[in-house]
């Protein structure tokens, strides 16, 4: 779905869209709502096991989510 290489791990990210959205749909616009997801994708990417949501693929497919989506 966005990349990860687990389920849990997409649905981590899932939740960091959701997240993103809700902030772009309160108003805060798109370039903010995408800093925060990446913020949100370099703390996941911390914890073990999460490595990969740092990874070019799950920043793009995180984009198009929350930017174009």
């Amino acid at each position: 779905m966005f990349g990860m290489f687990t389920n849990e791990g997409n649905a981590k990210v899932e939740k960091i869209v959701a997240d993103a959205l809700n902030l772009k749909n309160m108003g805060y616009g798109a370039e903010s709502a995408w800093n925060w997801a990446l913020n949100a994708l370099s703390m996941l990417a911390a914890l073990e096991g999460f490595d990969e949501a740092e990874d070019t693929a799950v920043r793009e497919a995180v984009y198009d989510a929350v930017v174009c989506g």
